[in-house]
C-alpha cells in the first residue's frame, strides 16, 4: 500500500571510458517499478564542442539488454558538461517491468569523454 508514494534511487558509477560508442546496461528491474527522474554528471569539466563531445540516452533494454525500447531522451552532447553538475533527463516512458535491464546509450564523438561519470535512476515500485 503506497508503495508508489515512495521514491527510490540507485546510483551507477561508470569510472572507464568506454573509448567509443556503446550500450552500457547499467541495471537491472528487481520488481515492476517506473522511472521517474533520471540524472547524469560527471567529475570532470569536458568543454562545449562541436567536434570532441559525448552525449548518453537511456533505453529499456528488454530482459537480454538488447532491446532499445526508449526511456529518457539525450543529454550532453556540442553543449560540453560541466564537473559535478547534474544534466536532467527527459524520461519519455519510465516503465520498466521485473528483470529488464535499463541500457545508457553512450555516444562519442573525437576525443570527447569523462574521467567518471555517475547516473541516477529514481523510481518508485508498481505501475502507475
Amino acid at each position: 500500500m503506497f508503495g508508489d508514494q515512495i521514491k527510490n534511487s540507485v546510483v551507477v558509477a561508470l569510472d572507464y571510458d568506454p573509448a567509443a560508442d556503446d550500450d552500457l546496461s547499467i541495471w537491472r528491474a528487481p520488481q515492476d517499478v517506473v522511472v521517474t527522474a533520471a540524472y547524469a554528471w560527471t567529475q570532470n569539466t569536458l568543454a562545449g564542442s562541436t567536434a570532441n563531445y559525448f552525449d548518453l540516452a537511456l533505453y529499456n533494454g528488454g530482459t537480454a539488454g538488447t532491446a532499445l525500447g526508449t526511456l529518457a531522451g539525450t543529454i550532453g552532447g556540442t553543449a560540453g558538461w560541466t564537473a559535478q553538475t547534474p544534466k536532467t533527463f527527459t524520461v519519455s516512458n519510465g516503465t520498466v517491468t521485473a528483470g529488464q535491464l535499463i541500457t545508457a546509450r553512450y555516444n562519442e564523438e573525437g576525443t570527447g569523454t569523462f574521467t567518471a561519470m555517475v547516473i541516477q535512476l529514481d523510481f518508485v515500485r508498481g505501475q502507475q
